[in-house]
């Protein structure tokens, strides 16, 4: 192991500029600075319809055009008296723990900031764990109260009497009358969030601040296998992660006139630090959906509502890898459709703008870049100055592609639950693609030597490599506390992992990522392997799934594929689910047949997605023995959070995939 980080050892920030040392004092300071600004703000819902297409009935969400916000006054009070409420609801002591089970919304983090004030710990279950994941962590963490939304109502309602620890529900939105009668039937209360808001207004109490190394969150991973881990954050973890991503944004100018588009999972590390580090600094933050994002969100009714990002016309925004693969995929297909002029005109603009990247610009001028692009920055409102991607690999085309296309910078970021997600990010003048940046100032990276996998510190010395190689090492005051072991029934893998996976060098603790990095010569980090990911050839050549991954995905009818290699096989192979619009238009144009089954059999067809995945391996420069020999056609969305076939952060779930799929595999391995 490197002894020394590469360059010398910072001295971490620890806590935001306003001083504050717990969540309860961020928010409370933010509070008083910012008191008549806006704070948080949501849309109304106007209407739900229903649609029927292809014998499915759909509901789709008519929006007011606008956002109603509370201003961080009205914020503080909302929280403050929900706090209340809750106290007066379940009488609660100190360290208690609340759960959180519900989509991100406005009222998460009001239930995040009443449960701070109070020095109680909250939960995080995701909205797509379902009965199984919502079961484990409300009973392994032995909550006394849990807030859900509406829909995970109806899950709570089936798993409530096995739930003992439970007594209280309190739910956002409309009470599902049929779910809350089964739930009452348990014996435990149901009260509706705004009654909880009244009660609590009827009878203030007083905040009971958190020391800063009590725990505040036990989140949930989302688990690529086994059970999902809860990591214990404590606040002084998260509010170091808060002060160096603010930190970090000073050079994105995120400040108190910056408006956020919250619309990722609460219940992940990435989008909680984004939202308390806008609210440390005054921004006002919209709540959206994925669903209703842009005009083509597959829950938002059209033409009567805007899309949420048109409607709030955010500065910043945090994207998901998934998402901006899908909007290239969709911008490029329409400019392929429209052909003509507009595809000229596009493809010149395009091929500029990539001029001006390579050259470390953004952006091209503002007479071509409205013409050629401004259609599609106006579906995101037309106002982004930065956009930040993490949670899995982006492709660097298609980085190079959405920072022209949006004309601003898109930066990757890198980090893990276990360390607030604050390990790298993008510097803003920083164009390089494969990178994940600089260290945040509250974190240390060091890399560890990994023999097997033959990655080195010593590759340093080696004229073929020149940059220190290893498993990447985490530390820093944004390390968490470790998995939550459960006394009573203690697991022993999830001790093991709290022995194995944390250590400390020279009075830091550090986290053992699993991810294999090297450190340029500029001082950033490139992720470059994955231990649990790679395969092993049969000339004792290794394959790094997810970069050949990465390269697949550029592939114009790819939606999400899996590189797959069988122990002891001759070479990788992948699983594909398909963009099938894409696919459609080429069976059409080629007499192949076009319905979904037949299409993704048809061994044309197979071939020309082959040829395509080929080309785009070669384009990245993957070697013979990296790319796939062999494909299985799917269906498109054959894999979702719903079926546990992804993570909630849209990871791959590849042992549940392998099984799912095992036929398809044993034809092609």
């Amino acid at each position: 192991m490197d002894d020394k980080p590469a360059d010398e050892e910072p001295k971490c920030v620890e806590i935001p500029a306003c001083g504050s040392k717990t969540l309860f004092e961020v928010l409370n300071s933010s509070c008083q600075r910012f008191a008549g600004k806006n704070a948080v703000g949501k849309r109304n819902v106007i209407k739900v319809h229903s649609e029927t297409i292809n014998g499915k009935t759909f509901e789709k969400f008519e929006l007011e055009n606008s956002f109603n916000f509370l201003t961080y006054t009205q914020f503080n009070k909302r929280y403050s008296d929900f706090a209340s409420g809750m106290m007066a609801l379940g009488n609660l002591a100190p360290k208690q723990r609340v759960v959180i089970y519900a989509e991100t919304a406005l009222d998460w983090m009001t239930s995040a900031a009443a449960c701070f004030s109070q020095s109680l710990e909250i939960v995080t279950i995701y909205a797509t764990l379902g009965e199984e994941g919502a079961l484990y962590g409300i009973n392994q963490t032995k909550a006394a109260i849990v807030i859900a939304d509406p829909k995970l109502l109806k899950v709570l309602a089936k798993i409530a009497p096995q739930c003992p620890t439970m007594q209280h529900c309190i739910t956002m939105g409309d009470v599902d009358e049929q779910s809350a009668a089964l739930i009452l039937k348990t014996g435990k209360t149901v009260t509706s969030f705004e009654d909880v808001v009244t009660k609590g207004a009827e009878k203030p109490v007083d905040p009971r601040p958190p020391a800063a190394d009590d725990i505040a969150v036990v989140m949930y991973t989302s688990g690529t296998t086994g059970p999902p881990k809860g990591v214990l954050l404590s606040h002084a973890n998260i509010v170091a992660g808060v002060a160096g991503f603010n930190q970090t944004g000073v050079q994105y100018n995120l400040n108190d006139r910056t408006t956020y588009l919250a619309y990722l999972p609460l219940a992940h590390i990435m989008e909680m630090i984004a939202e308390l580090a806008n609210l440390a600094v005054g921004a006002e933050l919209g709540y959206g959906s994925p669903h209703t994002l842009t005009a083509t969100g597959v829950k938002l009714k059209v033409p009567e509502s805007d899309g949420d990002a048109m409607t709030l016309k955010p500065t910043f925004m945090v994207f998901a890898p998934a998402v901006f693969d899908k909007v290239y995929k969709s911008v490029k297909a329409k400019v392929a459709a429209s052909g003509g002029l507009k595809e000229k005109i596009f493809n010149a603009a395009m091929a500029q703008g990539l001029r001006n990247y390579e050259n470390g610009g953004v952006g091209i001028n503002a007479v071509a870049n409205a013409v050629a692009f401004g259609a599609v920055q106006k579906l995101l409102g037309g106002r982004i100055t930065c956009a930040m991607t993490g949670s899995a690999p982006l492709a660097a085309d298609i980085q190079r592609f959405m920072q022209v296309v949006l004309k601003a910078p898109v930066r990757q970021g890198y980090g893990l639950t276990e360390n607030c997600a604050c390990s790298t990010i993008g510097a803003v003048d920083d164009n390089m693609v494969k990178s994940v940046g600089a260290p945040h100032s509250c974190a240390i990276i060091r890399l560890a030597d990994w023999p097997e996998g033959l990655y080195m510190n010593s590759d340093k010395q080696r004229p073929d490599v020149g940059m220190p190689r290893g498993e990447v090492l985490v530390g820093g005051p944004c390390v968490c506390q470790g998995y939550f072991v459960d006394p009573v029934s203690p697991d022993p893998d999830v001790v093991k992992k709290n022995e194995e996976e944390f250590l400390t060098i020279e009075g830091i603790r550090y986290f053992r990522t699993g991810d294999v990095g090297q450190i340029t010569p500029t001082g950033t980090l490139m992720i470059i392997d994955r231990k649990k990911d790679l395969w092993k050839g049969p000339q004792g050549e290794y394959v790094a799934l997810s970069k050949v991954e990465s390269g697949v995905k550029l592939s114009p009818y790819v939606d999400i594929p899996m590189v797959y290699g069988k122990t002891g096989g001759e070479y990788p192979v992948c699983l594909i689910c398909v963009v099938e619009g894409e696919v459609r238009r080429w069976a059409a144009k080629n007499g192949c047949p076009t319905s979904g089954p037949e299409m993704i059999k048809d061994q044309k067809v197979i071939d020309e997605v082959f040829r395509s995945i080929k080309d785009a391996c070669k384009k990245i420069g993957l070697a013979d023995f990296e790319t796939p020999k062999k494909i299985a056609l799917l269906g498109e969305a054959t894999w979702t959070p719903e079926n546990d076939m992804l993570t909630a952060a849209m990871k791959l779930k590849r042992p549940q995939i392998a099984r799912a799929h095992a036929a398809e595999l044993d034809a092609i391995c």
